[in-house]
């Protein structure tokens, strides 16, 4: 493939993971053309469209993580392990998606944090154990991620449920 093709093909991939990992669209361009400066000046050789993929979204996670070392970070989220009882199954919640447009509208509005796990999961289709190899950390946290995520987007999905009535 020519960069060109490359560029077409994991562009979307990649200025989506960087809109969900940062909270302007100016840092989500910025990741972008970083991203993509570092596979020009780089040239990797993938050895199939998945290690490409892989390593886009890796690059991504791992230049959003770089930019929010050097500004100061959201203090991590502190919620009670208690308020993670009651989360629906994959399949349950995927019930509760409309569509993908809406599902990408109401899952720009979640924390960072857990917007980049779902995207990976839903979208993206990746396992937990790989998500958690993705973005360095341990599957165990990936599911708390991951359940604190869904918790936040039916808590969207109820609201705007109120609001329409």
């Amino acid at each position: 493939m020519t960069d060109e093709e490359i560029i077409a093909t994991y562009s979307d991939i990649v200025l989506f993971l960087a809109r969900s990992r940062t909270n302007q669209p100016s840092d989500a361009e910025d990741v972008f053309q970083e991203v993509f400066l570092k596979y020009i000046r780089k040239k990797p050789v993938f050895s199939s469209s998945e290690h490409a993929k892989a390593w886009f979204i890796k690059v991504t996670i791992n230049t959003c993580k770089s930019m929010y070392r050097r500004v100061e970070f959201t203090k991590r989220d502190h919620e009670s392990e208690d308020t993670l009882e009651q989360i629906p199954d994959d399949t349950d919640f995927l019930q509760t998606i409309e569509s993908k447009a809406v599902f990408e509208q109401q899952l720009s509005q979640i924390k960072p944090r857990y917007r980049e796990v779902m995207m990976l999961h839903f979208d993206c289709g990746f396992t937990l154990r790989e998500i958690g190899r993705l973005i360095g950390e341990s599957e165990s946290n990936v599911k708390a991620l991951m359940a604190r995520g869904k918790q936040q987007y039916i808590k969207l999905v109820m609201k705007g449920a109120d609001n329409n009535e």
